[in-house]
């Protein structure tokens, strides 16, 4: 039986977490989970604790679970929001923007390597996957 397109992409991006989750557990000692909270809060530069959980999609007790451990390990700061005490405003540190570049730079390469190993053209496959992504995008209510 020939599998769908839909969920050979799914079974690849299931497999691509995975071997992130490996790669960066192995060379930094930190998930592919929390690196992923580490990657938005680059993208999104300093943001309160619930607009991180909304672009996330966890809850914000999650979210403050794991900001727990990024600030022990020196990753993030949280500082309460000048605007509004009850908010609390979320960054990286020097060191956690300093991880952010190196995680990437490593699962990028790697991401490179996989494909000239399967023979794929990296422009074409980032041309696609961006409209993918924006199709999607599209169809979303302003409420997502």
């Amino acid at each position: 039986m020939t599998e769908s397109a839909s969920y050979l992409l799914h079974r690849l991006v299931f497999e691509l977490d995975r071997a992130a989750d490996r790669l960066l557990r192995s060379h930094f000692g930190i998930s592919y989970s929390r690196a992923l909270f580490l990657f938005m809060l680059q993208h999104h530069g300093t943001v309160t604790q619930h607009e991180l959980a909304t672009a996330l999609g966890y809850s914000d007790p999650a979210i403050s679970t794991m900001l727990k451990g990024l600030i022990q390990d020196g990753y993030v700061q949280v500082v309460p929001s000048p605007e509004h005490a009850r908010k609390r405003l979320v960054s990286l540190t020097p060191q956690g923007s300093h991880f952010v570049a190196q995680g990437r730079k490593l699962l990028d390469g790697k991401f490179d390597e996989l494909m000239t190993q399967a023979g794929v053209d990296l422009q074409h496959y980032a041309d696609l996957t961006q409209r993918l992504n924006q199709a999607l995008v599209g169809q979303r209510s302003p409420d997502e």
